[in-house]
């Protein structure tokens, strides 16, 4: 079973504000993007005899996400967007330090023995007005978002 926590900022995004105005300043969408968003994404793999998922996800929300400045949306085995935009999920293909740092951390210091695995991604939330959006967030995600080297990106509708 997965646990899935979206995280997003409370206060206001700086990295997401400089994509977005690089995306219209410099890079000629000013007719196609109407609004961008950023979630970071904790997808979390833990045994299939967890009684009660909801519970897990609270409990390990607690741990990686900062309340001060974060909300965060729990789901078990699926991820649910709201419409009127594209996420664009961004993650590596390389290993991600950070992930196994935190699994390491869930299981062995506080104690969650039922966490299989730990994957981190970006969601970005594009907003568009072109004709073909899933195609314009595409070219957005190779043009701006990803590094081909190391991330790999998918357009999760």
């Amino acid at each position: 079973m997965k646990i899935n926590l979206r995280i997003w900022l409370k206060i206001p995004d700086a990295e997401a504000a400089t994509v977005k105005n690089t995306l219209l300043r410099r890079m000629g969408y000013e007719d196609a993007l109407e609004g961008l968003g950023k979630e970071r994404l904790w997808s979390i793999e833990v045994d299939d005899s967890v009684a009660d998922p909801g519970d897990l996800a609270r409990r390990l929300a607690r741990e990686l996400v900062n309340e001060n400045k974060e909300s965060y949306a729990a789901s078990v085995d699926s991820i649910e967007f709201e419409g009127g935009y594209i996420p664009v999920k961004v993650g590596l293909h390389i290993e991600d330090g950070e992930a196994v740092s935190a699994q390491n951390r869930l299981r062995n210091r506080l104690g969650f023995d039922m966490v299989r695995g730990v994957e981190r991604s970006v969601i970005w939330k594009l907003a568009l007005k072109s004709e073909k959006p899933e195609k314009t967030a595409e070219e957005i995600a190779e043009r701006l978002l990803i590094n081909p080297h190391k991330d790999f990106y998918e357009i999760m509708t």
